[in-house]
């Protein structure tokens, strides 16, 4: 049970557990909310931006063949992180099928630990004919064969587990997680950050009174990194955001569609939180990778054709089919909406080809 294993987690400590290894518990321990269930679509907790049009897929479809045609033309693994229930994967296969020769150069790897949403992907796969094709699935990148890469991940990073940091009289605080034995509560407490290493982090961040810290994220990414850095290959990453410093905390929980809190319903709710894409972007350069592209969704979409794959779609469609398509994409590129709140990070090693 999610909740005995945190509260053996605190006990081992004077002053609760990090939030970091809260989250972790909650979403990834062998009964945690992304090992057991399928937290997509309708039935789920979020609905992500391929889920809610195919436009999403095929733009990026579309622009993931050109990078391939102006880098790299020769056989390439094109991998996914978090594939969900394979949706977006579908899209780009479609839009990409009538592109000469394009799918013979394929090597599919799909990054994904939950059973559940594995066989949904294949299940979607088949039922989409695209079965035949020559797709393998991992939890990790280290039996994926060494060739140039285009490496993709959509709302990935947000559900990484983060540490939050608040600064009073010049002094850092950690937020932690502790557990009320006489209540039989979970609360909130901060401790004084003495760790040389956290410390040193947080240095940067002198203007700031509140900072979020992601290990998890940080290592995953130089993980990417370090795989394509052996190679070539170009990286993708498409999420919700910022690239300013935190003016207030970004961590949230959603329990069936609706906001919930923290400390409730453990294992059963999705947590996430805004990716700090400076770190993202700061790692990259360590790496010597090129920023080929840093904007929001909007920009990104309607740079590459959306408006225009859309009014080619609609041509043939009934007035509320044509309504339903409008209203989806104005979902994703509507600043108040998701056009905004995602960016678009893409990178690529010096090593790429031309």
């Amino acid at each position: 049970m999610i909740k005995n294993k945190i509260i053996d987690e605190i006990q081992k400590r004077n002053c609760g557990i990090s939030l970091e290894k809260f989250i972790d518990i909650c979403l990834f321990d062998s009964e945690g909310y992304y090992e057991i269930s399928n937290p997509l679509g309708k039935s789920g907790d979020f609905i992500t931006s391929p889920e809610i049009s195919q436009l999403f897929g095929e733009i990026l479809g579309l622009y993931i063949h050109s990078l391939w045609h102006d880098k790299y033309k020769e056989k390439f693994n094109l991998i996914e992180l978090g594939p969900g229930n394979g949706t977006l994967l579908i899209d780009i296969l479609r839009i990409t099928k009538p592109l000469v020769n394009f799918h013979n150069f394929l090597n599919i790897h799909l990054i994904e630990k939950n059973k559940y949403l594995i066989n949904k992907q294949k299940q979607n796969l088949r039922l989409s004919k695209f079965d035949n094709i020559n797709i393998r699935w991992h939890d990790d990148f280290i039996n994926i064969d060494q060739r140039p890469s285009i490496i993709y991940a959509n709302e990935f990073f947000d559900c990484l587990p983060i540490r939050q940091f608040i600064k009073k009289n010049n002094s850092w605080y950690e937020k932690n997680v502790n557990f009320n034995q006489k209540t039989k509560f979970f609360f909130y407490q901060h401790s004084l950050v003495n760790n040389e290493k956290i410390l040193n982090k947080l240095a940067k961040y002198k203007k700031n009174n509140i900072v979020e810290l992601s290990e998890h994220r940080e290592n995953f990414f130089r993980k990417i990194c370090d795989f394509v850095s052996k190679s070539s290959g170009s990286i993708i990453i498409i999420d919700y955001g910022y690239s300013e410093f935190l003016k207030k905390f970004t961590l949230q929980s959603v329990f069936n569609h609706r906001p919930s809190n923290l400390l409730d319903n453990l294992g059963k709710q999705d947590i996430t939180s805004l990716v700090d894409f400076n770190t993202l972007v700061d790692i990259a350069k360590n790496y010597n990778f090129n920023v080929d592209t840093f904007c929001n969704q909007k920009e990104f979409l309607l740079a590459n054709g959306i408006l225009e794959r859309k009014n080619k779609i609609i041509k043939n469609c009934t007035i509320e089919q044509k309504k339903t398509i409008e209203d989806e994409c104005d979902r994703l590129v509507n600043e108040k909406q998701m056009g905004s709140f995602f960016r678009f990070l893409i990178l690529s090693s010096n090593g790429t080809t031309n």
